[in-house]
């Protein structure tokens, strides 16, 4: 298949782009800023100059494709506007798609739990609001909702790393929300097998791994993962303002506040499977335990599995 992929230079898209070319698909790649690409498949894609937010660089990108990619998200800016970024965007990216005759979107969103879109977080409501746009079109759409990403990459794992490697640990409501992380290689099969598979036309799967747990016991098996010593666990904290926790995690992490606090906003509702949908279609793929996925994001990590022969 010939397909598009957009944020190639993020962390999903840049592991994505060598699984396909390893699957004999061409890639094409829309970059808002081409210099940025600098991985060691970029000879053997082709660089498209453009933002999703352009409707004409998409067209340009996606002439021709079968397929295309959206893994491109605004968390990384202010929240204020986020929701109409989000929309704007998707809706941009899906007109241009339209028009250069792509068969099939690949979304990549949040779970989020629709029942209660009220109490949901500023930043899952507006993935899942782009997702929506991207429906709303008439080119079938397949949304993968996923949670933490158990991977090197990972901005969640990141801060993960960041909160098992500190000597302290608290309990407050934050640290007791349950998750169902999904180890990257599971994810980057998931991405691989929905696009060309019929079945995925229209269909939003909430994707997991085997293990539900709080996101305490997250950081604790982290923490074991990593050797390091036990946490000495502070009393009950009733309530942790996101802006002063995310200020510390980023200053810890060296990662961006900005991209920290939408992270840490998500954190504080369940992120699980709530549709076993995907498990029916897929019953091969997502079997990789929360311990082997921590020891693969923890091991050192070569670029050659990038390179694609």
């Amino acid at each position: 298949m010939d397909l598009l992929v957009t944020g190639a230079t993020g962390y999903v898209g840049g592991r994505l782009v060598p699984r396909l070319l390893a699957e004999g698909h061409t890639v094409r790649c829309l970059v808002r800023d081409p210099r940025r690409l600098t991985a060691p498949w970029r000879a053997q894609v082709q660089v498209i100059t453009g933002a999703v937010e352009d409707e004409g660089a998409v067209l340009r990108a996606a002439d021709g494709a079968d397929a295309a990619y959206y893994l491109v998200h605004a968390m990384e800016h202010r929240v204020s506007g986020l929701l109409g970024r989000e929309v704007r965007a998707a809706a941009s990216f899906r007109e241009g798609a339209v028009a250069g005759g792509v068969r099939r979107i690949v979304y990549l969103g949040g779970l989020v739990d629709e029942a209660d879109l009220a109490r949901t977080s500023a930043h899952l409501y507006a993935r899942q609001q782009a997702g929506q746009t991207l429906r709303d079109g008439p080119v079938p759409v397949t949304e993968l909702r996923a949670g933490i990403v158990i991977g090197a990459g990972s901005s969640s794992f990141a801060l993960l790393r960041t909160a098992a490697s500190t000597p302290v640990t608290i309990s407050a409501p934050l640290t007791r929300s349950s998750t169902q992380p999904l180890a990257e290689a599971d994810l980057l099969d998931l991405l691989v097998a929905v696009v060309d598979d019929p079945r995925a036309a229209w269909q939003v799967l909430d994707v997991g791994g085997p293990d539900v747990l709080s996101y305490g016991e997250l950081v604790a098996r982290v923490r074991a993962a990593m050797g390091s010593r036990p946490a000495v666990t502070l009393p009950h904290v009733p309530y942790l303002p996101p802006e002063l926790a995310a200020t510390g995690a980023a200053i810890l992490s060296r990662l961006d506040p900005t991209l920290v606090l939408p992270l840490l906003r998500s954190a504080e509702e369940d992120a699980v499977v709530r549709d076993a949908h995907a498990r029916d279609l897929y019953p091969d793929l997502a079997h990789t335990s929360l311990d082997d996925a921590i020891a693969a994001a923890l091991a050192p990590q070569h670029d050659d599995h990038a390179t694609v022969a």
